[in-house]
């Protein structure tokens, strides 16, 4: 019996956690869209990559979508094999959800993760015997919104040229 109901709690959980990528996904595209570049579906079969961007000048960006709901966690882990290596036309697309409150878009660069400060981007590297649970996180937390602003999809569209 108590296996049945965590089996329940488990799907539910998960049932939940896809409503929230697939909530993630429409608000990204809406939000990039609103923001007058053209937003593509990844349809490549890359793992990692989420939406094409294509700017005014002609130039594509791949962005990785990383939604949080701040209601039951406070960091995300992107691992590193599924990002790949930082790149300046590689972003992570990290998508806040807390309740009662309009989603917060930021967009980080992929090379930010590169530089990490072990403060609110941490290079949890595990060495070449475990290298394929390396990731990097992001921690959410109120003295890191600040720094975090810098990101928000109105400050970087600027920087996607």
């Amino acid at each position: 019996m108590l296996l049945r109901i965590i089996l329940i709690i488990q799907i539910l959980f998960l049932i939940i956690l896809n409503k929230l990528s697939k909530y993630a996904q429409h608000f990204t595209k809406l939000e990039l869209m609103r923001a007058r570049l053209d937003v593509f579906q990844n349809e490549s079969g890359r793992e990692g990559v989420d939406f094409i961007v294509k700017t005014k000048s002609g130039n594509y960006h791949e962005l990785y979508l990383q939604p949080i709901n701040l209601e039951t966690e406070r960091s995300v882990k992107i691992t590193k094999t599924v990002l790949g290596e930082p790149k300046d036309n590689l972003w992570v697309a990290l998508v806040l959800f807390m309740k009662d409150i309009e989603p917060v878009l930021y967009l980080i660069p992929s090379t930010q993760l590169a530089k990490p400060d072990d403060y609110i981007f941490i290079d949890n590297d595990q060495g070449e015997r475990f290298k394929h649970l390396s990731n990097w996180e992001i921690k959410v937390f109120t003295k890191a919104i600040p720094e975090l602003s810098k990101f928000a999809l109105t400050y970087q569209v600027k920087n996607l040229i």
